[in-house]
């Protein structure tokens, strides 16, 4: 799948949300982080892990060493109305980040958002732009805070 930015989605981009919109149990993936390969030509799958933690999906987000896309299954308990699950898009583009590089990453990620089909998604240039509460609240429309 082509883009206008140039860069082309992968097959496996797709098959990986697929597995993690399907999947139960404890092998369903929670979480899947995505990059543009280093010629810029494709979005590739870097990582899907069913990894419950949310602090070892930020450091590995963080340690990535450059912007990527991920998606992150939030599950969230609004009690009398019962347990939800949204899956929520995160674009990371560090403050740090080349402007090419921001760029292509800015120009790509409305067409990874719509090919994967989700709705909720949050644009994160620091750590505290990602924080469990703000997921939380992006998640659940506000309802936990």
């Amino acid at each position: 799948m082509s883009m206008p930015s140039g860069v082309s989605i992968a097959e496996e981009c797709l098959t990986a949300f697929s597995t993690l919109r399907s999947r139960r149990g404890t092998s369903k993936p929670i979480f899947i982080i995505y990059k543009i390969t280093d010629d810029r030509s494709t979005v590739v799958v870097e990582e899907s892990s069913s990894e419950q933690d949310y602090e070892v999906f930020l450091q590995k987000l963080y340690s990535a060493g450059g912007p990527r896309y991920a998606v992150y299954d939030v599950e969230f308990d609004l009690r009398e109305d019962g347990k939800r699950c949204r899956t929520v898009f995160i674009s990371w583009v560090p403050n740090d980040t080349p402007v090419k590089l921001c760029m292509i990453y800015a120009s790509t990620k409305e067409q990874l958002k719509n090919a994967l089909d989700v709705k909720l998604s949050i644009h994160a240039d620091s750590l505290d732009e990602v924080e469990w509460k703000t997921m939380l609240s992006v998640a659940s429309g506000g309802k936990c805070l």
